[in-house]
This record gives C-alpha cells, structure tokens and sequence, in this order.
C-alpha cells in the first residue's frame, strides 16, 4: 500500500505556492506612512500634531488628561489619567486612521497620512 502518489505530491506543492503567493502578497502590501496626528476631545479638534515630540492634552477646565508622543512616524499615548489605562495599551500606532480612543476622557488619537489607495481592505474566498 502506498501512501502517496506522484499526484497527491504534485497538488500539495500547488497549493503551497498558491498560499505563499498570497501571504507575500498581503505581507509586502504598504499600509502608509502616518506624518502626523489630529487630537479630538468630544468630538471636536483641538490639536493637530505635525512634529515630532510630546504633547499634553487638557480638557475645558484646564485639567490634564493625557501626554501624547509622535516619533518616527508612529503616534502612541504614554500617560493617561484614565482609569483603565487601555489607550496607554494600546502602544505605537503606525498605519493612518487606526485611531487610539480613549472612552473615559473622550479623547480620540488619529494618526494621519498617505494610506494605500488600492481599496482592498480584506482578502476573502
């Protein structure tokens, strides 16, 4: 008994080139540069971040709510006076529009920059 025909070998190297070639291609695909960041709280801009360092974020009342750090075209909150801390968990963000939200403080971090044109979010089959 034999447990494994020319054939089947054959198949099974085509559907490793097949699943090789589409993993290069969703690995090498660009997602963008981010070459800044806009701040929201409540839904309005209040900072609009284009060099690089650390800013501090207040609210209304001139209370502290955050340090936000831009670096090497990434975008992340180091210092948050949230109570769940998730927005400082969230680390570096590098792609635009993959926003850093933090629900207690209202605030919403948005990484800004040239995003891939080509349209294609998701590869499905």
């Amino acid at each position: 008994m034999k447990f494994a025909k020319k054939s089947d070998i054959f198949i099974l190297i085509i559907i490793f080139i097949i699943i090789f070639f589409f993993m290069s291609i969703t690995f090498f695909r660009s997602a963008g540069l981010v070459d800044g960041a806009q701040v929201y709280l409540k839904g309005k801009i209040i900072l609009e971040i284009r060099k690089e360092g650390t800013y501090s974020i207040y609210n209304e009342d001139e209370e502290f709510l955050m340090n936000v750090e831009y670096f090497n075209n990434a975008v992340r909150v180091n210092e948050a006076t949230c109570p769940d801390k998730i927005c400082e968990t969230t680390g570096w963000v590098s792609t635009p529009n993959q926003p850093i939200i933090c629900i207690p403080n209202k605030v919403v971090v948005k990484p800004t920059g040239n995003q891939n044109k080509a349209g294609v979010d998701l590869y499905t089959w």
